[in-house]
């Protein structure tokens, strides 16, 4: 296969399971021997420093430029200028940068989150234009999937759905992307998973023998269901059934959460570590992963759960049925918070069912990351000068 140029444009990288699949998959393409070019809209993100050094990254804004959403008093209108002078020099900033790939040419052009408009990748030279579709297509609260495909589509060579829930909720929604979207799942990397968490000594600091759960996630209500993991976990506790919960993360309704973790008073047992560099250290010593999301695309922690052999519990969002075989590799739940606490409590009482779970194994399809990487090199290497327009 001949050597590639692909460039990849992502918003920021701040921590979250996309972000980290972005990671692994810049990563696979230097492998492939592809002169990789990340191009990213805000610099700063917490995981900038994770990029692997084969990949050029160029950023097109410092900073994002936040306004408030209304002038209250004479603070909320200085931070209103404030932010109003920074989102001008960003845009002024990315208007500037970008003219640094006017004279460039790619064999491959990927937006790397389906809500980031394709317009700067739509204007640069490339022979084929990919647009990475991370999560179900009702996740679109804002509306930008739907701008996007109406503005864009005909532009666009291929949707690259990570999983078939993801792909046919797409199709289903926007039946005009069913010619190009395809699944590719993933990158995982699972040999860099299983060395992270052989190096990690045991991270909690009380060692008492406690049944512990950890939940992994951003902390954001609307797709986490951070607010019904409290009351699973209060039931729970109301019901005999004696465990910690830690959870893993940062996110926007941190404070939301740490009130309802209050007004529960399960301040003790409830505990909440913030964002962590390596939370796969945290995964040999859990009795439990749960991932009780309301949407997820294809669930970047269920895979570290099953790569790492734990127990995991999680409820019935798009995708888990690719992932998990319930009763064989995990339990899945429905989206309530009984079903979710009968299977929690089945999982405390029941060693023996924690560790058939745990063995369960894992679909061959989710660990190859060399059959992926395969699929997405031969979209781009098949792309067609003329279909594409060399535009």
């Amino acid at each position: 296969m001949p050597s590639l140029k692909v460039l990849l444009h992502y918003p920021v990288l701040n921590a979250g399971g996309a972000e980290r699949s972005t990671l692994r998959l810049l990563a696979g393409l230097a492998d492939r021997g592809c002169e990789v070019h990340l191009v990213l809209t805000v610099a700063g993100g917490q995981l900038e420093h994770e990029i692997d050094p084969r990949v050029t990254v160029h950023h097109l804004r410092d900073t994002v430029g936040n306004l408030p959403a209304r002038i209250s008093g004479i603070g909320s209108a200085w931070r209103f200028a404030t932010g109003a002078v920074q989102w001008v020099r960003g845009r002024l900033q990315q208007a500037w940068r970008s003219r640094h790939f006017a004279g460039m040419r790619f064999d491959a052009a990927i937006v790397g989150l389906h809500g980031l408009s394709p317009a700067f990748v739509c204007r640069l030279t490339a022979r084929c234009r990919l647009v990475m579709v991370r999560s179900d297509a009702a996740d679109d609260g804002l509306g930008r999937l739907a701008r996007n495909i109406a503005a864009y589509e005909s532009r666009i060579d291929h949707y690259v759905c990570v999983s078939q829930s993801v792909l046919d909720s797409l199709v289903g929604r926007f039946p005009q992307t069913r010619a190009k979207a395809i699944r590719i799942y993933n990158l995982i990397d699972p040999e860099a998973m299983r060395r992270a968490a052989a190096m990690a000594t045991n991270p909690f600091e009380d060692t008492e023998s406690v049944f512990r759960v950890i939940s992994v996630c951003r902390l954001q209500e609307s797709q986490k269901a951070l607010l019904r993991m409290v009351e699973v976990h209060r039931r729970l506790l109301g019901t005999g059934h004696r465990h910690e919960w830690h959870v893993l993360g940062d996110g926007p309704d941190r404070s939301l959460l740490e009130r309802a973790i209050a007004q529960q008073g399960v301040a003790g047992t409830f505990i909440l570590h913030g964002a962590v560099a390596n939370p796969l250290r945290f995964y040999p010593y859990a009795d439990v992963c749960a991932v009780l999301s309301y949407i997820e695309g294809l669930s970047g922690v269920v895979n570290e759960a099953r790569v790492l052999e734990r127990p995991l519990i999680a409820t019935r969002f798009a995708g888990i049925e690719e992932q998990v075989t319930h009763g064989v590799n995990g339990w899945i739940a429905e989206q309530d918070v009984q079903s979710i606490c009968d299977g929690l409590a089945r999982l405390i009482r029941d060693p023996a069912l924690r560790e058939r779970l745990a063995r369960g194994g894992y679909p061959q399809a989710l660990l190859d990351d060399e059959l992926k990487l395969d699929a997405l090199l031969e979209l781009i290497v098949d792309a067609s000068p003329a279909a594409a327009g060399i535009r």
